[in-house]
């Protein structure tokens, strides 16, 4: 293929070194493969490509030395390298790379300071610097030639110092502009006082950096003069004052997410009629107070996405916020009281996602006729909601997380349990809920959190949990639905006896299944066994009896296992050793007994998890196993005191069973002989029975 010029292979799962063959292709000007998982070094070779005008090799695996041949490729124009592991110093001869017009690069372990020399790219229209583990400072002096730059993104967790953000007012192209740090960098807008920008931005993000430090953390004042400013990110900033809601009045501010900052007072409507752009506005975790405004919708007609969380709201949820197209609503973490509005759930809602969690709120959460075909999330857990959650979402079929926990639903799942199979989460912990488990949760194939505990909930555990994909694979999938999880997801659940928090990566790793402290009978089924990829089983305090199946050793996966509080009898099987990641084990408080598995993660555990068990002997506990031969003998004399015991018992039944007919036939001679009336009676019964059954014998 020697006469190609566009190879773009970007955004797969290619393995494996950059083969030296691409160097043949001569007349190659573009080649994409960024995205991949490409290792080893870039082959020297490809200098020959002297037709190459985009390189982009970044967010591989790619180590060793960049060739600095790459120097001599005078049509190069457009060269991104970052999120790789690259070593040695490459800033050299890349500061004589004039014609760059995109340079995307990352630093892991050096140098001390971003190098001055970039500056000398006088033609750079687009600069992303990156790192994770590089500490440096950021000179102003880089900044002053490079005019035509129009997208400026710096982010770096190691990156200190003051940044004298006034250098950028000359740079009149400029539209974009993200600064990231891990707070060590601050950067200053407010001196000197009189300076103007040439720019008009469209997209400012500052993302866990401080602001002003010196200036007492105050808004930045450049940003009254944005008139084209589309998208506001302030995150983790140490921002104070009271929200600028009066932005959206000045420009054309559709996204305002002030998250995680030092914003106080309540939240106040803009100037009327002025914010038809508005899309976004997101001021959690801050410290508003207050209300919110009854006429919300009417000052944000186009809003869909609205977020007050972690704040101190108070007062009631505005019913006229249902009267907006919102897709996400999250004011969980307040004050508020009162109930949630059935504006925001009637008439097909577009709401995808709705976390009022943590509140006081009351009442039902959604009416007989709700109606959510779009809903992904519904987070209502720790408030004072009633009645029935489950049956009034059949119409909810997109459904990824319910977390409901610690309420006072007052479902019945053996006849209200929709249809979810999207679903990953099911969280109901501490409610009224009762019932059997329904087979129904089984069809549930990507679910992978079920909490049902402290509930009412009766019957036997399913055997039919082995249909659930996600609970047999020790891999999980990858998925779209995988992928909004990790972005939008935040749940807490118990686990090894602890109260943790999940999101993101670590969240969809999780499996967890817990039916605690509930009237759950039977016996645990053989097939729980086939469940390879849970990580968390609780089904402690019911009333579970049976043996500790030896299928469970099977579960290599299993981190936390509790099924304390039960009538379990046998022994423990010796083959659970077999669970190498078991940090977390309780089989407290049933009827086991015998010798408690030696090895592997069992030598870990303390009394606590094997006591209420009088038979159980062996480490941890103080009471030690009998020898074999010991036990031999044990049984062979407490067979023959049996034998013996026996004897006497029925020896004794006897006597008592003759004595007794003795005495009670002597007493019936007695009765009818003294008593007329009672003999009559008998004679009458003889002669009766005798007519009905002997007469034609």
């Amino acid at each position: 293929m020697r006469s190609l010029r566009v190879l773009s292979l970007a955004y797969n799962s290619l393995k494996g070194s950059i083969p030296s063959c691409l160097c043949t292709l001569r007349s190659l000007r573009i080649l994409y493969l960024e995205g991949n998982s490409l290792e080893g070094s870039i082959p020297s070779c490809m200098c020959a490509l002297r037709s190459l005008r985009k390189l982009y090799l970044s967010n591989n695996r790619l180590s060793g030395d960049i060739p600095s041949c790459f120097s001599n490729i005078r049509t190069l124009t457009e060269l991104g390298l970052s999120d790789n592991q690259f070593q040695g110093n490459y800033i050299s001869w890349l500061c004589d790379m004039r014609s760059l017009t995109v340079l995307s690069l990352s630093y892991d372990r050096f140098p001390s300071s971003i190098p001055s020399c970039l500056g000398n790219l006088d033609k750079l229209k687009f600069l992303q610097l990156a790192g994770d583990e590089f500490k440096c400072s950021m000179p102003s002096s880089i900044f002053s030639n490079l005019t035509k730059l129009r997208t400026l993104k710096i982010y770096c967790d190691g990156l200190k110092g003051t940044f004298q953000f006034p250098v950028l007012a000359n740079l009149s192209k400029l539209k974009y502009i993200y600064f990231s740090s891990n707070g060590g960098l601050d950067i200053n807008t407010e001196y000197p006082i009189s300076w103007v920008p040439s720019f008009q931005l469209n997209t400012f993000i500052i993302q866990d950096c401080s602001l002003n430090r010196n200036s007492g953390n105050r808004l930045p004042t450049f940003l009254w003069t944005q008139g084209k400013l589309y998208s506001l990110y302030l995150w983790g900033t140490t921002i104070t004052g009271t929200p600028p809601i009066g932005l959206f009045c000045n420009s054309s501010l559709s996204t305002l997410s002030l998250r995680w900052n030092q914003f106080s007072g309540p939240f106040l409507l803009p100037c009327h009629n002025a914010s038809q752009h508005a899309y976004q506005i997101d001021l959690s975790f801050n410290y508003l107070n207050g209300s919110l405004p009854e006429n919300i919708s009417v000052s944000f007609p186009k809003l869909w996405t609205f977020k007050m969380a972690g704040n101190k709201l108070e007062g009631c949820i505005p019913s006229t916020l249902g009267h907006a197209p919102l897709s996400e609503l999250d004011l969980s973490d307040n004050n508020l009281s009162g109930e949630l509005p059935h504006t925001l759930t009637r008439n097909q809602s577009k709401l995808q996602y709705l976390n009022v969690s943590y509140n006081h709120l009351e009442g039902e959460v959604l009416p007989t006729d709700a109606d959510m075909p779009g809903l992904h999330h519904l987070i209502v857990t720790n408030n004072n909601f009633t009645g029935l959650l489950l049956a009034r979402l059949s119409n909810s079929s997109s459904l990824l997380i319910i977390d409901g926990g610690y309420n006072k639903f007052t479902d019945d799942l053996s006849h209200e349990l929709p249809y979810f199979p999207e679903i990953k989460i099911l969280l109901l912990k501490q409610n009224h809920i009762q019932g059997f488990l329904p087979e129904q949760l089984c069809q549930m194939q990507y679910l992978r959190f079920l909490d049902l505990s402290g509930n009412n909930l009766s019957g036997k555990l399913l055997p039919c949990f082995n249909n659930i994909s996600s609970w047999i694979s020790s891999s999980p999938e990858k998925s779209r639905v995988i992928d909004f999880i990790v972005r939008d997801a935040h749940i807490s659940f118990t686990s090894k006896n602890l109260i943790s928090p999940y999101e993101g990566y670590p969240l969809w790793q999780m499996t967890h299944l817990d039916l605690s402290s509930n009237m759950i009978s039977g016996i645990i089924p053989r097939e729980i066994g086939e469940l390879k990829g849970l990580r968390s089983l609780n089904i402690s305090s019911n009333r579970i009896q049976g043996s500790i199946p030896v299928e469970m050793a099977c579960m290599n996966t299993m981190e936390s296992l509790d099924l304390s509080h039960n009538s379990l009898t046998g022994s423990i099987p010796q083959e659970m050793v077999r669970l190498s990641s078991l940090s977390a084990f309780s089989v407290a408080f049933n009827i086991l007994f015998g010798g408690i598995p030696s090895g592997g993660q069992f030598a870990t555990f303390s009394k606590s998890s094997y006591e209420g068990n009088p038979g159980l002997c062996g480490p941890p506990l103080e009471k030690a196993c009998s020898s074999d031969k010991e036990r031999a003998n044990k049984n062979a004399e407490a067979g023959e005191n049996k034998g013996k015991s026996i004897d006497f018992d029925d020896a004794l039944f006897y006597s008592f069973v003759t004595i007794s007919f003795i005495l009670g036939f002597w007493w019936f001679l007695a009765s009818i002989f003294f008593k007329v009336s009672w003999r009559r009676k008998y004679f009458k019964i003889i002669d009766e029975y005798y007519k009905m059954y002997l007469r034609d014998i």
